[in-house]
């Protein structure tokens, strides 16, 4: 993630979730979350599940997840970036 993938960034980590921002501005933080779980079968929750408003940004949980599995998010992430919407 400290590469920014797709334009994707990394807030915060702790042990169990972290939070990133997406890069989509004009769109949802819903429509991008639809979007990764159908065309990426990647899951994540919306941060306005947590915060009063949408500040674009996803919550994501790390635990029991390897270094493969995280290298595997940043790729979708890019993917998704890279992916005409």
């Amino acid at each position: 993630m400290a590469d920014r993938p797709g334009g994707f960034e990394l807030l915060s980590a702790g042990g169990l979730f972290g939070w990133v921002r997406h890069p989509f501005t004009g769109q949802s933080t819903e429509d991008v979350v639809r979007r990764l779980v159908v065309e990426l079968d990647t899951l994540v929750i919306p941060g306005t599940a947590f915060l009063p408003d949408d500040r674009a940004t996803l919550r994501v949980s790390l635990s029991n997840a390897g270094r493969d599995a995280l290298t595997d998010f940043a790729e979708r992430l890019t993917i998704a970036a890279e992916t005409p919407r």
